[in-house]
C-alpha cells in the first residue's frame, strides 16, 4: 500500500509564496555550496619553489638546481596519453647574459619518433634550429640519455639550444636549456643541473 503524505500545514502569517521563496533560496545555498567544494577538489598546479633541489615523486624525478635559479612555472602532468607536448618545469638561470632558462617537457613516446628532427623544428620563437654536431649518447647516474645542441638567429644574436632527452615509461621527457651563444657560464649552469639527474625504478 503506498504511504501517503499529509503536507504540512502552513505556518500562520506565512503566505505558500514565501514558503517556495525560501526553498529556492535553500537550494541555491546548496548548490553553491556544492560548486565550490567540487571546485576545492580540482587538481591545482605546485607552488612555485626555488629550493635546492626540484623533487617530483610523481615522475620519480630529481635535479640539483644552481644558486640563482627561479622557478617560473611548474605543472603536474596528467595520467595517460599527454597528446602532445606538456611543460613541467621551467627555470630562469642566474647568467651574466639575460634571457637563459631550462624547461622541462615531455611528450608521449613513439617509435617513429626522430629526437634530433623533432626539436630541429621550430620553437622558442624560431622558426627553426640548425643542429651541431651528431645526437650524443650520454649516460646520468645509470640512466641512458641522448643529447642534442642546436643555433639559430633570434634578434640578430646566435642563441644555443641545448637538449638532453629520457625515454622512461612509454614518455620523452627532454630538459631544453636555452641561452646566447656568447654565454658559456649559463652553458655550465646547465650541464651541472642535468648531470645531477636522478630517476626512482
Amino acid at each position: 500500500m503506498p504511504i501517503l503524505w499529509n503536507n504540512p500545514p502552513l505556518t500562520p502569517g506565512r503566505s505558500p509564496r514565501s514558503r517556495s521563496s525560501r526553498s529556492l533560496r535553500l537550494l541555491w545555498t546548496l548548490a553553491c555550496c556544492a560548486g565550490f567544494a567540487a571546485c576545492q577538489r580540482e587538481p591545482a598546479a605546485p607552488e612555485l619553489s626555488n629550493a635546492p633541489v626540484y623533487s617530483n615523486p610523481q615522475e620519480g624525478l630529481r635535479f640539483l638546481v644552481p644558486d640563482g635559479w627561479t622557478q617560473t612555472a611548474s605543472s603536474t602532468l596528467p595520467p595517460g596519453s599527454l597528446g602532445g607536448e606538456i611543460f613541467l618545469t621551467r627555470y630562469n638561470l642566474s647568467s651574466p647574459e639575460q634571457g637563459a632558462s631550462l624547461q622541462v617537457l615531455c611528450l608521449d613516446d613513439r617509435a617513429d619518433l626522430n629526437l634530433a628532427q623533432h626539436h630541429a623544428e621550430g620553437s622558442f620563437r624560431a622558426a627553426s634550429w640548425q643542429p651541431q654536431g651528431e645526437p650524443q649518447a650520454v649516460d646520468i647516474h645509470g640512466v641512458p640519455a641522448t643529447r642534442l645542441r642546436y643555433t639559430t638567429l633570434l634578434d640578430n644574436r646566435e642563441m644555443s639550444k641545448q637538449v638532453t632527452c629520457f625515454r622512461r615509461r612509454g614518455r620523452v621527457y627532454s630538459f631544453v636549456g636555452l641561452f646566447w651563444s656568447n654565454d658559456p657560464y649559463a652553458d655550465q649552469q646547465l650541464l651541472r643541473a642535468i648531470d645531477s639527474i636522478t630517476w626512482t625504478p
